[in-house]
């Protein structure tokens, strides 16, 4: 009767480690500085690739400050000029006039 035989559950051996997120944050501050830390190789090289990746997505080069600014101003120009064509030209009222059936 294998068909009702039903098998044990796997047990979760786990094993709960202490964990401080200061402790871990000064040790990091540490290897930042260079000082003598207990972090693993790898958790040193993980932190300095987090450095690299922020550094390179906060700084902002040069030519992409002129494109942002650029976008900017050709953008602000025609919302002036819009505004400017809507509320201020004779041409707009009788396109308005004209579709409101007066």
């Amino acid at each position: 009767m294998a068909f009702f035989f039903r098998h044990n559950p796997k047990k979760f051996n786990y094993i709960p480690r202490y964990y401080n997120p200061d402790e871990q944050a000064w040790e990091e501050k540490k290897a930042a500085a260079g000082l003598d830390n207990k972090l693993t190789h790898e958790e040193q090289l993980r932190i300095k690739m987090r450095q690299r990746w922020s550094a390179t997505k906060n700084e902002e080069s040069k030519e992409e400050q002129r494109a942002k600014l650029i976008r900017r101003i050709v953008l602000g120009v025609f919302v002036l000029f819009l505004f400017y064509f809507i509320f201020c030209t004779p041409l707009m009222q009788t396109i308005v006039s004209g579709l409101m059936g007066k």
